[in-house]
């Protein structure tokens, strides 16, 4: 069975209650909309301040795990020097202009790319047998040469 009632009001969500304490009869009217508007207010202030510290918390941890997560070398290459300047100029790591912009530039010139060079070279070298020969050979030539002792080098107790 149906019913075609309308839903119960309580006295509570009344827009117009009974003045009990003596209040006038406007004041007693309005008081019942804004003590909900307060309450609301409160629990939405409050929901919204954990709200901005657990999404804070959680980029805080979403960057860390970005930042600090090593990549997956064995099926991904790592990136070109190219790729890493791009980033450095253009990446969405921080504002377009700015100083953490500029650090970071400087930071890709003076760091990222002069090691990843020795790195990317370091790895092509040990790669393969044969390029590991060839390269000692030339190091151990090189620095048995008049520059190649002030340059390079040499343990004394090789000759």
């Amino acid at each position: 069975m149906t019913s075609t009632e309308p839903p119960v009001t309580t006295q509570s969500e009344a827009a117009h209650r009974t003045p009990h304490s003596g209040a006038g009869a406007e004041r007693a009217a309005n008081a019942s909309p804004r003590a909900r508007a307060r309450v609301k207010d409160t629990e939405q202030t409050a929901l919204t301040q954990r709200d901005r510290w657990s999404g804070l918390l959680g980029r805080l941890v979403g960057w860390l795990a970005g930042e600090l997560t090593p990549p997956t070398v064995w099926a991904d290459p790592p990136a070109s020097l190219r790729e890493i300047s791009r980033y450095a100029h253009h990446g969405a790591w921080t504002t377009e202009t700015g100083a953490w912009r500029t650090a970071g530039v400087w930071w890709c010139r003076l760091v990222a790319i002069p090691v990843s060079t020795l790195a990317y070279y370091t790895a092509w070298i040990a790669q393969r047998p044969s390029r590991t020969v060839v390269v000692t050979v030339l190091y151990v030539v090189a620095a048995h040469t008049t520059p190649g002792r002030v340059l390079l080098p040499w343990p004394a107790w090789l000759p």
